[in-house]
């Protein structure tokens, strides 16, 4: 299935991601449309492959860009906010078929968020946030290579966004990992209970570390979760 290149490929001085548009094949339980993946730090554009490859339905699209400074994509000496990553991935989004469903793992989630948030329910129909914190952890950050975004993230409350996505009405799944220590217990009850408290936010929290249960439970949660905006849509 061909797609047009975005339109910004013509500017000579904009390095675009590198990225891959691969057509559904999906035929069970699946998402209610084209899908935009986004990978974790240190991984790139196949690391989330599986989970498209199960819940992209036929006839939809799945787009897995390798962020900044991951796989063949840019990497800059500066511009590592969860705001310089999401507009990156603005830019190669014009050709592709809307609403998009979005799944962030890690990192990556969060910059879902910012894109979720920026772009509005006219481009962007959901969002699920695998296993990443969005409230202030100064004592998380580290000097290393990735000093910038660790500082950015970090030193910073996004919870906000989580807010934004509710008020517009876009459907989110946060899936916390219970081994996993990326989101600490009291922002996971803190999560819950704003899934409790109604509107378009949900929470679940399943068995595995941050990176087992993308193998061993995420993919039915998102099934399940796409079931219900199915449900809600018709």
């Amino acid at each position: 299935m061909p797609y047009a290149l975005p339109e910004l490929h013509r500017v000579g001085t904009v390095e675009l991601l590198d990225h891959d548009l691969l057509s559904g094949t999906a035929t069970g339980p699946a998402a209610p449309g084209s899908l935009l993946l986004l990978h974790g730090f240190g991984e790139d554009k196949t690391a989330l492959r599986a989970i498209g490859d199960a819940l992209c339905p036929v006839g939809s699209v799945a787009v897995y860009p390798s962020l900044r400074a991951h796989g063949a994509s840019p990497a800059p000496k500066w511009g590592y906010s969860p705001l310089d990553f999401a507009a990156d991935v603005q830019r190669i989004l014009d050709p592709l078929p809307g609403p998009l469903h979005v799944i962030g793992y890690s990192y990556g989630a969060l910059v879902a968020a910012v894109l979720g948030a920026a772009l509005g329910p006219r481009r962007i129909a959901g969002v699920v946030l695998l296993d990443q914190s969005f409230e202030r952890l100064p004592e998380r950050y580290e000097a290393d290579d990735w000093a910038e975004a660790s500082f950015l993230k970090w030193h910073y409350d996004y919870r906000h966004l989580l807010d934004a996505l509710d008020g517009l009405g876009i459907p989110v799944l946060s899936v916390v990992a219970r081994q996993s220590p990326v989101v600490p217990e009291a922002e996971r009850a803190r999560m819950l209970a704003r899934a409790q408290r109604g509107g378009h936010f949900s929470c679940v929290v399943t068995e595995g570390t941050h990176q087992s249960f993308l193998k061993d439970s995420v993919i039915g949660i998102l099934a399940e979760f796409y079931g219900r905006s199915m449900e809600t849509l018709t």
